[in-house]
């Protein structure tokens, strides 16, 4: 269906650009502070400052970001990635020039909130049926702008600004708000359709791969057909259905990727840990929750944990779940006499609803930046309410409301530039999220690291020790560990060693309701303080105490595999082979560890015990599972084959092969076994053809070169190891042979 175009607007050309101008002017106003700020120690650390595989445009770098399994952090976002890598290109781990680029993208975002605010009003209101007074585009104009300045500069905006590793929401958003947009023109503007819906659909897909959040667009068109563009009923459901055809398929590929992602860290929390009505509870206090805040916008911090004790029958969860039904059923009631209401709280609920706990990750319950959506619907009804009230009122009362803009904007930006400054910096950041929820151990341990690396151990200590006792079981292991790294650089050992032994010796009090009936879920990861213990253990020969913790850790929590693969290494230190042997058939039995680890654990296992041909078959079904975490067992079943001599090596390797394994590994293994017996003529095709079958193996590019810098080819492996060394440059491999290269050994 079409409508005519109707004029865009009355006014002068030099203040219909004034608006945007003016609005952006103020958005960067507002948020200017940020641009001089460090990255902040809440995954910034971890994604810009740790990673070295998205900085700058190169090749690898493009290949990992668009590559179609390049899970990080448990998100799918090459746009976004590709724009960081861009920001490293031209400022290396600048963090004030990457800050100024997602400033950028919020000034552009704010354009294109501008214009589809003009769209969307226009439509609300008729607009696009009947020529507008003078009058009434100065309304419209005021009341887009009071719209995009209620967005763009709320408190609940700074988030999504200022942290560096949310900037996928502001491009998504971007994107979003221009495929919105368009897709408005398209329905008003007959001549040019397709065109329009090319837009829609290209905006669309770059929104997606920016952030998967934009996956309900296509519900959100469908519903915006209903109300405010009444394309149906004169408009068929099947064809209104038929043309969302095209936005399915990116939303449905964006979906997949988005759960693959979180999957690949293991983030989502199953039913039996979360239940149906824990969700729903959930959900209905998330609903409430961004409504609220965004009215009311106080107490904003970081981070706002799900509780540990969550019991979806309290009074708050009842009033939140009853809030929702009574507003829906209301709503659902008035729909044919006030449709705005119906359509606002059922586009809120839809665009909410990817965040809502409903498929639960991780350990937050809501969080400020996913309020960016979800206050869309709620400021576009308070416009376009505006809007028509203003319709039958007199041209001064439009003048009225331009004029009152400017201290709408003055007020809100001062409590929006308050809030900036929160993000100062990372022990600013914590500060105030403290505040907010005195009992949140997760920023409670963060404050605690901020003072940690500034020395201040005796406040470190208070916080830490208040985090341990928030939440002392599973998810917190941390706090743990780190409290007693605090006490160790007081010189207080003996405390160091009481709290790390705590992670295996905890016991919860009768009475704390948090883990009743839970007890065994909710044991903690005594995997990191066990390591912390080897060194005051170790420094007293105590190896065989702390192999009986580890066991102890194991009967507590047998699905930790580091607690195995830690043991594992004990015995082998004390020579109690056959005690390896029996501890990897134990993890065989726990059906929750990793299938390929383990056989790679017992594989070697086996081989320490004299027993290399039982070996085999655990070694390359390690191989078979998990390829590149099972070479270190290949390779050690090929040094203990090797004690036979060469041609017991070479059939080693022809039975790899007829078992399956993969050949650039048989390749491998069989050049490496004539470069150790010096037959370097043999070794060279076989190391090249590995190199060649796997050229992602940078395992392989270093054996290449251990073979050049035996023929004398020193110029061939100083290249190659400098090359391989820009992108790994923690290989320790590469730079041990790159010193012994650099000082002419061979």
């Amino acid at each position: 269906m079409s409508r005519p175009a109707s004029d865009p607007s009355g006014l002068p050309l030099g203040l219909r650009l004034a608006f945007p101008l003016a609005l952006v002017a103020i958005t960067l106003a507002v948020f200017w502070p940020c641009v001089g700020y460090p990255f902040v120690a809440l995954d910034d650390d971890a994604n810009f400052e740790l990673n070295f595989l998205y900085r700058g445009l190169g090749d690898e770098q493009l290949r990992w970001m668009w590559g179609w399994k390049s899970y990080h952090y448990g998100h799918w976002h090459p746009l976004t990635w590709t724009t960081f890598g861009w920001d490293y290109a031209r400022a290396g781990l600048d963090a004030p020039s990457y800050h100024r680029t997602s400033l950028a993208i919020h000034a552009l975002s704010v354009l294109t909130f501008w214009w589809m605010a003009l769209e969307l009003l226009r439509w609300c209101t008729g607009r696009v049926r009947e020529q507008g007074e003078r009058s009434g585009d100065l309304a419209l104009h005021a009341c887009a702008a009071l719209a995009t300045l209620a967005w763009a500069i709320h408190p609940l905006r700074v988030e999504n600004v200022v942290w560096l590793t949310e900037r996928r929401d502001l491009l998504s958003a971007l994107f979003l708000f221009a495929s919105v947009a368009a897709y408005l023109r398209m329905c008003r503007c007959g001549a040019a359709r397709r065109a329009w819906l090319a837009l829609a659909l290209a905006t669309y897909a770059l929104s997606l791969l920016s952030k998967a959040w934009g996956m309900t667009l296509p519900v959100v068109l469908l519903a915006l057909d209903v109300f405010p563009l009444r394309r149906w009923p004169s408009t068929s459901w099947r064809a209104l259905l038929v043309e969302k055809l095209w936005f399915l398929p990116l939303a449905a590929l964006t979906a997949y990727q988005a759960a693959a992602a979180q999957g690949e860290i293991a983030a989502t929390v199953t039913l039996d840990e979360h239940g149906v009505l824990h969700r729903l509870a959930q959900a209905s206090y998330g609903l409430c929750f961004y409504v609220l805040k965004t009215l009311w916008p106080t107490n904003l911090g970081c981070h706002y944990l799900l509780e540990l004790d969550f019991d979806p029958r309290s009074a708050l969860h009842l009033a939140a779940m009853a809030s929702v039904v009574a507003i829906t059923v209301l709503t659902f009631l008035l729909r044919r006499r006030a449709p705005a209401l119906f359509a606002t709280w059922f586009l809120y609920v839809v665009l909410v609803s990817p965040v809502l706990g409903l498929l639960q990750s991780g350990a937050q319950k809501v969080a400020d930046r996913y309020a960016q959506l979800g206050a869309i619907p709620l400021v576009f009804l308070a416009a376009g309410a505006l809007l028509a009230w203003l319709d039958r009122r007199p041209a001064s009362a439009a003048r009225a409301l331009l004029a009152s803009l400017a201290p709408f904007a003055l007020v809100l930006g001062f409590f929006t530039r308050a809030q900036v400054r929160v993000w100062s910096s990372s022990e600013t950041l914590f500060q105030r999220a403290v505040a907010a929820d005195p009992d949140n151990y997760f920023v409670l341990h963060n404050l605690a690291v901020m003072l940690y690396r500034r020395t201040a151990w005796a406040e470190a200590i208070e916080i830490e020790q208040r985090s341990v006792d928030a939440h002392p079981g599973r998810g917190n292991e941390l706090a743990r560990h780190t409290l007693g790294l605090l006490y160790q650089m007081q010189g207080r050992m003996d405390e160091a060693e009481r709290v790390w032994r705590s992670a295996v010796e905890w016991q919860p009090e009768p009475d704390d309701a948090r883990w009743r009936g839970r007890l065994e879920f909710w044991m903690p990861d005594p995997s990191l303080c066990l390591t912390a213990l080897r060194g005051p253990l170790g420094s007293r020969g105590a190896w065989a105490e702390l192999a009986e913790l580890h066991e102890r850790g194991i009967a507590r929590r047998p699905d930790v595999l580091q607690l195995y693969t830690d043991l594992d290494a004990l015995y082998a230190q004390l020579a109690r082979a056959q005690e390896r042997v029996a501890l990897w058939e134990r993890a065989e039995q726990v059906a929750v560890l990793a299938r390929g680890r383990v056989a790679a654990g017992l594989g070697r296992a086996l081989i320490a015990a004299g027993r290399a041909r039982e070996a085999e078959s655990q070694v390359f079904r390690a191989v078979a599972l998990e390829r590149t975490l099972a070479q270190d067992a290949l390779d050690g079943l090929s040094a203990a084959t090797q004690r036979s001599g060469l041609p017991a090596t070479l059939e080693l390797f022809e039975r790899a092969r007829r078992a399956a394994v993969p050949g650039a590994m048989v390749e491998n293994g069989i050049g490496k076994a004539y470069l150790a017996a010096n037959r370097l003529a043999e070794a060279e095709p076989y190391l090249l053809r590995a190199q060649a079958l796997d050229s992602q193996s940078r395992g392989y590019v270093v054996d290449v070169c251990e073979l050049f810098l035996k023929q004398g080819r020193r110029d061939d492996a100083l290249r190659n190891l400098r090359a391989l060394l820009d992108v790994d440059p923690q290989n320790a491999r590469a730079k041990a042979l790159l010193a012994q290269a650099a000082g002419g050994g061979r």
